[in-house]
């Protein structure tokens, strides 16, 4: 594999869960990483909780790596990169996962040719269940397309797609887990509500989210047939399901789709 030297452009929430994620799946990749941030500190923090090496300039991570993550707000990827786009014409690897930038909108920085893919994962790559959607650059061959799947293969589930997808797949994949989160705070909040115990409403929760999302992967069910499978008539889960078709939940889950595929496309 040429692919060999990881760097990691940008310290924050997710490049950090990207790096614990590889971390977990495999501790000697601490020594094929190296890491930089705006924030020297967060960088330095970083590292000291992985192992991972800290650069002292971006410049020197780009020259030390064959790929590099650029892993910084859309709007910041430009002076990210200020000094080192001439260094990428060495057969480097460019992985960006801000959000809304294209795949021609960062070929287009370099005076160069250069092998550009673009990501967007979630923070379940932390624990190596994100959910990574892809897409490669014409620059990128089969072999290269292929090693940097197999790279981030560890990190959770890879779904190639055409870039015009990119926006409503960061909705969901990338956006869906704070959407979850929420709604896992209000079942927790009910079953406070019902006399539960706070760690015991938790547990309840969570448990049961991991539950139904592993009935959907492992039998290949529609959300619609494990629905029907659990609601007796007359019984708890119709009357708790009539409520929240009465409050507009399925409306507000969808809406709330839109809204971020709409924020998605004005960050491109």
């Amino acid at each position: 594999m040429s692919v060999q030297r990881i760097g990691l452009i940008g310290s924050g929430s997710m490049g950090s869960a990207m790096v614990k994620g590889w971390l977990k799946a495999d501790p000697e990749m601490a020594k094929r990483i190296t890491v930089t941030d705006v924030m020297t500190a967060a960088a330095k923090r970083l590292a000291k909780e992985t192992g991972v090496a800290v650069a002292s300039s971006n410049k020197e991570l780009v020259e030390k790596s064959d790929l590099v993550v650029i892993a910084v707000k859309p709007q910041d990827i430009e002076s990210a990169l200020e000094g080192t786009l001439e260094l990428f014409g060495r057969g480097k690897i460019l992985v960006s996962i801000a959000a809304g930038r294209t795949v021609i909108s960062l070929e287009s920085i370099f005076p160069v040719e250069v092998a550009v893919v673009r990501l967007m994962p979630n923070v379940a790559v932390e624990v190596n269940a994100g959910t990574i959607c892809f897409v490669s650059g014409n620059n990128v061959d089969p072999q290269t397309e292929e090693e940097v799947i197999e790279l981030f293969r560890s990190l959770g589930r890879i779904v190639v797609l055409s870039e015009k997808m990119f926006g409503a797949a960061t909705a969901i994949g990338g956006s869906g887990p704070g959407f979850l989160a929420l709604i896992t705070d209000a079942f927790i909040d009910g079953g406070i509500m019902a006399g539960l115990p706070v760690p015991v409403a938790r547990e309840l929760t969570v448990t049961m989210l991991y539950g139904t999302a592993k009935l959907l992967m492992d039998q290949g069910l529609l959300p619609s047939e494990l629905r029907h499978k659990v609601t007796s008539p007359a019984g708890t889960t119709a009357s708790g399901i009539a409520q929240l078709e009465r409050d507009g939940v399925r409306s507000a889950v969808i809406e709330a789709v839109q809204v971020a595929v709409g924020r998605a496309k004005e960050l491109g």
